[in-house]
């Protein structure tokens, strides 16, 4: 029985929590599979002969590493006796389990340690390879420790002959089984005993009773002793827990002690013999001419792990269609986690919520803890890897009599699997019902995480369907909407100096709950003094960037791309010894997309890649270029960026231009500039073949600082062609009122043609593009729209004052026709540019 902090997988199904028995194992009916094991022998072991009866021989073994045990070996080693401890490596030092200090005073005391996996999974359940993996490596870790081990322990008593194998390959002398003697939980069996010398195809699945609970009295625990004391043999009995009054394996300190001595007196008087495992294994043979089988075998290493996802679905066989190495048995990958009183059986059950297979699990008999279904906790074959700090979108399809809610786990150090936390709770739903939640920062040390949906009553819960991405660096389709006011300040109350602002946007205004990222038009509004502000993700450490940088009074916009936080929200920091208005616009959103495809979008929390101040300006008519690919976990080959590009400092008006490095410069702009202003401007821009962006200084005479503050970036390995993808070209001047048309009047409209235009395809499910104002004739904004809306949205895209020139980057939907429209709210003129950079793929 597991804690909530070390869940483990369950063998089998229907078997109670109190832990699943393997069937009894009799030499009748062993046929092939022991008949193998036998060849692994000399022919001077199979054919030794049978020995008298001596004194019985009693192992105390005692499983898992709980903290609890060190008292109870404390009080066997002061009566003269000693145990063998079957530790899984990966529980040592986790909460409430032993230290590796403390098992190394129980070695150098005189007991035994010896090998139970390294997560303690039902390796019945699991692949060739991982079972390698978690029974050799056990091996390996603790001998690292400084333990001596040379004998094994199957977790939940669950082998099969391969496993059995396994455990003859990692150097291992024997195996130890459970529930093949006769017991107060076994009355019927007839075996009372293991034969010595051990039997060669028992050897790695010896007999033993099943393991002690706290329905067992002492005279329980004299009976599996006395029964057998007449004809010799061996027996072993195993501990978990001492005075628990949460686990169900567990003894009272009391009772234990008096078996302990009772032990004793039964030793003195010549009934008994209590040894370790490995004094069993030593003394299997009297003959001297016989080689004891206490031998140290070479330590074998278990297969590496296989690559693991990193982008995408993190989950294997996610629609649960793809069955386990055991015949109906679990789906590969997947596992029971449970702890508490309860009993928790799985069943396969058709159809699912897509194909032919769902999980059903039913809960009976509950009195605290729960049971899952969730992603194997193991060493890297099926387990999800995990990043530090990332967060992760998870979500699962289910039908429930009961409330449930995901319940996540992760891996740290040589294997140790930890309880980490759990989401809200969601409602009992009779008919398909989709739970998604984004996890907290994934904790320091961690390299996979697990999750599941759990019953915390009784119920049936039936699930399919599963999915985890990673937050940051989750490959992600954009769905565009017509622009939505989520924010307005002005409703409430101004941001304080140095203070923050949140807003939601997964579950807004029809926003998926698991939007990954969101597009939308920041606006700073009446500042009291300068200033900046940062846009990212809620819940994390507000990064040394900036999306805005403002004066005294300015009206200043930018268009940001932003992963969302773990809540669904978005947090805004003035950065400023004055308040500020803040207005957010969203214009669109990425959702996770199910497979890598290129054009797909991977926000990340934004970072600086180009701050020229540390370096030196950049000259009039010069140019700066920046690496992206292979840059801070960025792909060699992705197709675009998105950045908020910021100049500083330029000593004379001017413009600057972003483009693929190794292109022709085009006829373009991202932003314009007076001397002394600091701008700031969003730009996505297709990535040139080197992975690099250049940056133009288009200042006739003067000098600027630029600088790069990168949030996202688009997959590169082809055209775009799955939905949401976008689809980068060269910065294309699509529309410029100054040549030729009248500047835009007051109040007035001008659309121009995206669908069917410089090889954009006729219907596209957004554009990106710079807006430029230039030369207006009065104050006023600019809010861009699809064409043919009913009605010009709540929103903007940029705010300028007279003869200003103000540049800012929209993200928007086309309308019906192709075409996007520009309204001017103003009582004057203005002329309007649009450089179009890329496109969605409807």
């Amino acid at each position: 029985m597991q804690n909530k902090w070390m869940v483990a997988s369950r063998s089998g199904r229907g078997h109670p929590d109190g832990g699943p028995e393997r069937p009894s194992k009799k030499a009748a009916a062993m046929g092939a599979a022991a008949l193998l094991l036998a060849t692994l022998f000399n022919a001077a072991l199979i054919t030794q002969p049978a020995q008298a009866a001596g004194p019985l021989v009693v192992t105390l073994t005692f499983d898992d590493a709980n903290g609890d045990q060190v008292a109870a070996a404390n009080y066997l080693n002061s009566k003269g006796l000693h145990g063998t401890f079957f530790l899984p490596s990966g529980y040592l030092n986790a909460p409430t389990y032993m230290t590796t200090a403390q098992a190394l005073a129980l070695q150098s005391a005189g007991n035994e340690i010896a090998g139970h996996t390294v997560t303690h999974p039902d390796l019945a359940q699991m692949d060739a390879n991982e079972v390698k993996r978690q029974i050799c490596n056990d091996r390996v870790n603790l001998t690292n420790m400084g333990f001596r081990v040379t004998n094994f322990a199957y977790p939940f008593a669950s082998a099969t002959a391969a496993v059995e194998q396994t455990a003859a390959d990692c150097g291992y002398n024997s195996a130890r089984g459970l529930g093949d003697l006769k017991s107060k939980a076994a009355p019927t069996l007839t075996d009372v005993a293991e034969p010595l010398p051990v039997p060669a195809a028992d050897l790695y699945f010896t007999k033993a009773p099943d393991e002690v609970d706290n329905t067992w009295a002492l005279s329980d625990l004299q009976t599996v002793v006395t029964q057998a004391e007449s004809g010799g043999g061996w027996v072993q009995l195993t501990f978990h827990h001492f005075d628990s009054t949460t686990d169900p394996l567990s003894v009272t300190t009391a009772n234990f002690q008096a078996y302990v001595d009772w032990l004793v007196t039964e030793q003195a008087a010549g009934r008994i013999v209590v040894k370790t495992v490995s004094q069993v294994m030593a003394s299997q043979f009297p003959d001297p001419t016989n080689a004891n089988l206490d031998v140290d075998k070479p330590l074998v290493n278990g297969p590496a792990a296989p690559p693991p996802i990193t982008v995408g679905n993190l989950i294997q066989n996610p629609s649960l269609e793809t069955a386990g190495p055991v015949a109906s048995g679990l789906p590969y990958c997947f596992a029971i986690g449970s702890y508490g009183t309860q009993t928790s059986t799985f069943t396969n059950v058709s159809p699912g919520h897509t194909g032919n297979v769902a999980e059903q699990m039913v809960t009976t008999g509950y009195v605290d803890g729960d049971a899952k279904l969730l992603p194997t906790l193991d060493l890297g074959q099926c387990a999800p890897s995990a990043t530090p700090g990332h967060t992760y979108q998870m979500s699962a399809w289910y039908k429930s009599t009961a409330s449930t809610q995901f319940e996540l786990y992760y891996r740290t150090g040589l294997g140790t699997w930890t309880y980490w936390t759990a989401s809200p709770l969601f409602a009992a739903a009779t008919n398909w019902t989709q739970a998604t939640w984004t996890s907290p920062p994934v904790p320091a040390g961690a390299s996979a995480i697990s999750m599941g949906l759990n019953l915390l009553s009784n119920g049936t819960l039936v699930t399919d369907d599963y999915a985890l991405y990673d937050s940051i660096s989750v490959a992600s389709t954009f769905k565009s909407m017509t622009p939505t006011r989520l924010l307005d300040t002005r409703n409430s109350a101004a941001v304080g100096p140095n203070g923050t602002v949140s807003f939601q946007v997964g579950g807004a205004s029809g926003i998926p709950a698991n939007a990954s990222a969101v597009t939308f038009n920041l606006t700073v509004a009446n500042p009291t003094s300068n200033g900046f502000v940062t846009a990212y993700p809620s819940g994390t450490a507000a990064p040394a960037t900036s999306n805005i940088n403002y004066a005294p009074g300015q009206i200043v916009p930018n268009l940001v791309t932003v992963p969302v936080g773990s809540d669904g929200k978005v947090t805004l920091f003035n950065s400023s010894r004055g308040s500020a208005q803040l207005i957010a616009d969203v214009s669109g959103y990425y959702v996770p997309a199910a497979t890598s495809s290129p054009g797909e979008f991977q926000p990340m929390t934004p970072s600086r890649f180009l701050d020229t101040r540390n370096s030196a300006a950049v000259a009039p008519g010069g140019t700066v270029s920046f690496q992206v690919g292979g840059v801070s976990g960025i792909p060699a080959n992705v197709s675009a960026v998105t950045f908020n590009f910021t100049v500083a400092n330029p000593t004379s008006f001017g413009f600057a231009t972003a483009y693929a490095s190794g292109t022709a410069r085009p006829n373009a702009s991202n932003l314009n500039f007076a001397t002394n202003q600091i701008v700031p401007n969003s730009v996505t821009v297709p990535v040139g073949a080197d992975g690099k962006v250049t940056l133009f200084n288009g200042s006739p005479s003067g000098t600027a600082q630029f600088i790069a503050d990168v949030s996202g970036y688009y997959l590169g390995g082809g055209a775009a062609t799955v939905s949401g993808a976008f689809q980068p070209i060269n910065p294309t001047r699509f529309l410029d009122t100054r040549n030729g048309a009248a500047p835009v009047g007051p109040n007035g409209t001008v659309s121009f043609q995206v669908g069917g235009v410089s090889g954009v395809p006729a219907t596209v499910g957004g554009v990106i593009f710079n807006l430029t104002v230039a030369n207006p004739s009065s104050f006023g904004f600019v809010t861009a729209y699809p064409a043919g809306a009913a009605a010009v949205p709540n929103a903007s895209n940029l705010n300028y004052a007279t003869g200003q020139i103000v540049p800012n980057l929209v993200t928007i939907p086309t309308g019906t026709n192709g075409q996007v429209s520009l309204f001017n709210a103003s009582g004057g003129t203005a002329q309007l540019i649009a450089d179009v950079s890329g496109y969605f793929i409807p």
